[in-house]
């Protein structure tokens, strides 16, 4: 499989299995949990020659480890943007965490901190780099913020790890800094390449 179809076939599954399970009338547990089956043929509704081999290799794939495949069903390991029981247990952050994001949003989260939006979880990255890397989907210039991840957990905020990704619930403006251009002083921007309230224990 090239790696452009492999990209189309991962971000299909990412749509059905993340956000539009029923546009693919796929019947899914309370856990996020679909049949190998139902997803096949969910997925034969765009690419008709798609087969079992292709979905199970970019399942069982080590990149990015979107997915997982149990008893037969597969789901998304993170990213919902609808509720579901992941089954998540809190874990122990590393110091720090980041999050990048497009320059215009860059005031709100100094001030409200960090929200999940539309999604279930915030996803945390492990490097500035990978952040950087993962919102130049959305912008050619993200910007990067530095999360003390370790001083929110002992305030109480909770962390889920997904590795590669660590997950929250949201992070206060209090645990936010941006991180700082050395030749500047303002906050950094990444590269010219396209590519409320808050639970607590």
């Amino acid at each position: 499989m090239d790696e452009k179809r492999r990209e189309q076939l991962s971000r299909l599954l990412s749509l059905m299995l993340r956000h539009k399970p029923e546009r693919f009338y796929l019947d899914m547990d309370l856990q996020g949990y679909a049949s190998k089956e139902d997803v096949l043929e969910g997925v034969r509704q765009k690419f008709d020659d798609a087969t079992e081999e292709e979905i199970l290799d970019i399942v069982e794939g080590p990149e990015k480890r979107r997915f997982e495949l149990t008893d037969g069903r597969i789901r998304a390991r993170y990213g919902h943007s609808f509720a579901i029981d992941l089954g998540l247990e809190t874990a122990e952050p590393p110091e720090f965490l980041y999050y990048a994001t497009v320059p215009a949003q860059v005031q709100a989260i100094a001030t409200g901190g960090i929200r999940p939006g539309d999604r279930q979880h915030v996803h945390l990255s492990l490097t500035s780099e990978i952040a950087a890397d993962v919102a130049r989907s959305r912008t050619d210039t993200p910007v990067v913020f530095c999360i003390k991840a370790i001083e929110a957990a002992q305030a109480g905020i909770e962390f889920y790890d997904r590795h590669p990704v660590m997950l929250t619930r949201g992070i206060p403006a209090e645990f936010v800094e941006p991180m700082q251009d050395g030749s500047s002083g303002s906050a950094s921007l990444y590269g010219r390449r396209k590519r409320s309230t808050f639970p607590r224990k």
